[in-house]
């Protein structure tokens, strides 16, 4: 069959979730093209004229996100929201009008708000969890006329009502496809300095109150073995060698034996291939582990603590210390690696003196790149720990919105004091600042229009 991808991503981010589907899915046999939204100019008429150059029997849509935020700071608080749905809807209208093809959705955004999506956008089926299995499972199914309502992580229509059946994890993550990037126009991603992201495994064994990734990966850790993962870096090489090699996972150093192995092999294997992670944690790091880094080929980390409070580090759950951040910040200053390091504001228990706590152990360390904050954190599935906490805790309703986008800000933040913070933020040299939600109360789509102007 004739299969076509669509990568419907705002964010300056790699298409690693499509890239997977279509390895996949091109594996299984069947002709792929691709079409990213990421670069698109006028995204409607582009993406008809695939479908009517190409004439796709089914049409697979990842979705990222179900709103975002773009950090610029020009405008109040240094952000712009948008809503994904609004975006999304273009692109399966333009599928309905011009093509006769089976819509499927996936994607992080349709994880945990299948029904929703469907409903919205008046479609009848959509896959959840790791879709590297179940896609092509679908695809062979609907090939040979087969019922495709028993497939994991499938939500469908049904009755007048929908369902949904239990997602499946992948055993073995060395069976599966290696990521199509080569269907992608990586020219583009190189000029705009956007790395190409892989996954080394699957799980997270940390319980931070705010991430849901436990429930949707589990918290038994599912590796590639290091051979795999290299060989992932080859093909995405072969396919462009001026992109940088990004390791998407929760955490690339937990464990930190397997990431020590995945760079042993990079070295072992001889590849010139700059890499770098986003999501390091404070954990385990020393001069040594950095310097096998740096060998193998790593350009930048970001070391993600959230906070350097002991207390906020304890209400959330982030499973490591203020002496563990502050070791890792003075081994990742003498490293010779750039490094960037996110915080996050705004959990219940937040405090001026908390932030004050954070800001002070950034502070000691000047080699820091850039910091990246966040302000006021987002709800975004009832799969977050912290939902549950909330509306037993009577702040937030029980039966709140989240698909519509709900933001929370500890109380004990004055407003006064957050508008003066992040006035403070928005000054400090090689500081991003990004706000959900500067103090209580506040909605921020009161200052702000969504791209359409609702």
């Amino acid at each position: 069959m004739n299969v076509l991808i669509v990568s419907a991503n705002q964010f300056p981010f790699s298409p690693c979730g499509p890239a997977y589907v279509a390895g996949a899915a091109r594996e299984a046999g069947h002709a792929v093209e691709v079409f990213d939204r990421l670069f698109s100019k006028d995204p409607v008429p582009e993406l008809k004229e695939i479908l009517e150059k190409f004439k796709p029997d089914v049409v697979g849509i990842s979705i990222r996100t179900v709103a975002g935020k773009i950090r610029e700071r020009k405008p109040p608080y240094s952000t712009i929201p948008f809503d994904s749905r609004i975006l999304v809807k273009e692109l399966t209208d333009c599928v309905k009008q011009n093509s006769g093809a089976a819509m499927v959705l996936g994607g992080p955004g349709f994880n945990y708000y299948g029904q929703a999506w469907l409903h919205d956008l008046d479609l009848d089926y959509g896959l959840r969890g790791e879709c590297e299995f179940s896609f092509p499972l679908y695809l062979s199914l609907m090939d040979q006329g087969k019922d495709i309502h028993s497939i994991p992580g499938c939500v469908f229509r049904k009755e007048g009502g929908f369902s949904k059946v239990e997602r499946q994890w992948i055993k073995n993550l060395d069976d599966t496809a290696l990521p199509a990037y080569d269907l992608f126009d990586l020219d583009r991603y190189v000029e705009k300095k956007i790395a190409a992201g892989i996954f080394t495994k699957r799980g997270c064994a940390f319980a931070c109150t705010y991430c849901p990734y436990t429930s949707l990966e589990g918290k038994q850790y599912r590796l590639k073995s290091p051979k795999r993962v290299v060989e992932e870096m080859q093909f995405i090489q072969k396919a462009n060698s001026k992109l940088t090699i990004e390791f998407n996972d929760n955490s690339f150093n937990a464990p930190p034996n397997h990431a020590d192995a995945i760079c042993k092999e990079i070295l072992n294997q001889g590849i010139l291939a700059p890499w770098s992670t986003m999501n390091l944690k404070p954990i385990g790091i020393t001069n040594s582990r950095l310097k096998l880094f740096k060998d193998s080929g790593c350009v930048f980390l970001n070391l993600a603590i959230e906070t350097a409070s002991e207390d906020m580090l304890k209400s959330m759950h982030k499973g490591f210390s203020v002496c563990e951040i502050k070791n890792a910040l003075s081994c990742l200053a003498t490293s010779g690696i750039p490094f960037s390091v996110s915080l996050m504001f705004g959990a219940p228990g937040e405090t001026p003196e908390t932030i004050e706590e954070t800001l002070k152990v950034v502070d000691d360390f000047p080699n820091i790149s850039w910091t990246s904050a966040t302000v006021g954190i987002n709800l975004w599935t009832d799969h977050q720990q912290l939902v549950s906490d909330l509306i037993q805790t009577g702040q937030l309703n029980k039966d709140a919105d989240l698909f519509g986008e709900q933001n929370y800000i500890s109380p004990d933040l004055p407003k006064e004091y957050m508008i003066d913070l992040i006035e403070q933020l928005k000054q400090r040299k090689n500081f991003m600042v990004q706000v959900n939600m500067p103090y209580a109360g506040f909605e921020l789509e009161s200052f702000f229009s969504f791209p359409d102007g609702k």
